[in-house]
């Protein structure tokens, strides 16, 4: 899948758009892409997405705190295991931000990308003052000669799947939950950074994973697979403080522990998928307790291994 800018003229011409911010490339929005993507074969048109980073709601709301589901990196692959051809990154900024509705479709969709059919969620808005919405796409659509599909929320349990409501379910530490409107595993990518080797020290050496942005579980140990490079293995992970350490200015940690691995991999980027939790995360009174919990926790992931593939 080709990354391409909007600076200077790109060449594409003759596309199918599927629009929004994607965060997650949840379910919902694999239902809206795939519609998309069967447009663009019946259109013989290049199937594209566009997205926008950062989040709208970090320029238009910057006191609210919100993290993604997946890094920008993520987002790419996921759209590329679904067949898309070329997604096109929008920076939203301020100055973004106040740029009409009409000139968006105008001179980026009609102009520069040559637009044959845009796909968007049914609640969709953009543009200045957020005045563009669907019935705005519709009377351009009959000047410039596109398609202009408003596509319904995808529904589980009785309810739309969204960002917002598979975030909450990630802060309950509902991840199974979280997973089923995911299409699989809650998960979190990072740079591999280096720690303080207390993990090593132990007999049981650990990754820190930097999450940067990404929203994470509940503090606490579980059972992950972890992708390196192209390879996937069984670990187990703490999502916590390290309380048994008492660290003068404790930061939140993802520590993950890969079973039978020994390489070098500061500097990597690995990505942990959370498959089941295994226990809240604990103070213990000395070492040798901390690390005879380890070894029970390892035992148990083992186990679960032992019954499935990663």
């Amino acid at each position: 899948m080709k990354i391409i800018s909007l600076n200077g003229s790109p060449s594409l011409k003759n596309t199918c758009a599927a629009i929004g911010i994607f965060d997650g490339v949840h379910r919902g929005h694999q239902f809206l892409i795939r519609k998309m993507l069967s447009a663009a074969r019946r259109l013989k048109a290049q199937p594209i997405v566009i997205t926008f980073f950062p989040h709208p709601a970090h320029v238009i709301r910057p006191d609210v705190k919100l993290e993604y589901l997946t890094s920008l990196e993520e987002r790419f692959q996921l759209l590329n295991k679904l067949g898309v051809a070329a997604c096109i990154v929008l920076r939203f900024d301020r100055k973004f931000a106040r740029i009409p509705p009409e000139k968006f479709i105008k001179d980026i969709l009609v102009k520069k990308l040559g637009v044959k059919a845009v796909y968007v969620g049914h609640d969709f808005r953009f543009g200045k003052d957020r005045r563009g919405d669907i019935a705005l796409f519709e009377q351009l659509a009959r000047e410039s000669g596109y398609e202009i599909h408003a596509v319904a929320g995808f529904k589980a349990g009785g309810e739309v799947i969204s960002s917002s409501r598979i975030r909450k379910l990630i802060i309950d530490g509902q991840i199974k939950s979280a997973a089923k409107l995911l299409g699989r595993p809650v998960s979190v990518s990072g740079k591999i950074v280096k720690g303080s080797k207390r993990g090593k020290n132990l007999g049981y050496p650990t990754a820190n994973v930097d999450y940067g942005s990404i929203i994470i579980p509940p503090q606490g140990v579980y059972i992950v697979s972890v992708l390196v490079g192209a390879k996937k293995y069984p670990a187990i992970a703490n999502i916590g403080m390290r309380p048994t350490f008492k660290e003068r200015s404790p930061k939140l940690l993802l520590e993950v522990h890969i079973l039978d691995f020994s390489r070098n991999i500061y500097g990597k980027e690995m990505r942990v998928e959370f498959l089941q939790k295994v226990r809240n995360e604990m103070k213990f009174e000395g070492l040798k307790d901390l690390v005879q919990q380890i070894k029970k926790d390892e035992a148990l992931a083992r186990r679960y291994f032992s019954r499935r593939s990663i």
